[in-house]
């Protein structure tokens, strides 16, 4: 294989990571067991994924104890005008989108997975 460990990310919808994301981790969990893996979530709509941690939705921990992930954290999302799709634009006309993104706290999170791969 070409890679020794991986990060599997999804966004979160109503309580649900993306069906994409689902689907991937169902199709190729076999080989994401036998790796050093990391699960991220993207969705919460305000500034609460930087003020603390927010614990993985119900499926994500489910796969999370299958997988043996090592580790899970939930980034803030973004929801811009011109979104696609009723659901978002209903949310939009409601006063809730926006860009909750930490890039800084992304970026800390990506190098602390690199420190740990570079002590195995």
């Amino acid at each position: 294989m070409g890679y020794d460990a991986v990060v599997v990310g999804g966004g979160l919808y109503a309580g649900r990571r993306h069906k994409d994301a689902r689907r991937f981790v169902r199709s190729h969990g076999k080989v994401l067991a036998e790796r050093p893996l990391w699960f991220f979530s993207s969705g919460p709509l305000d500034p609460s994924a930087s003020q603390r941690d927010i614990p993985p939705v119900p499926g994500v921990k489910r796969a999370m104890a299958r997988l043996d992930v090592r580790e899970h954290v939930t980034f803030g999302g973004c929801l811009r005008e011109g979104a696609k799709g009723w659901v978002a634009r209903m949310i939009l006309r409601n006063g809730k989108g926006g860009d909750f993104r930490d890039f800084e706290r992304n970026e800390a999170w990506a190098a602390k997975i690199g420190r740990e791969l570079a002590r195995m």
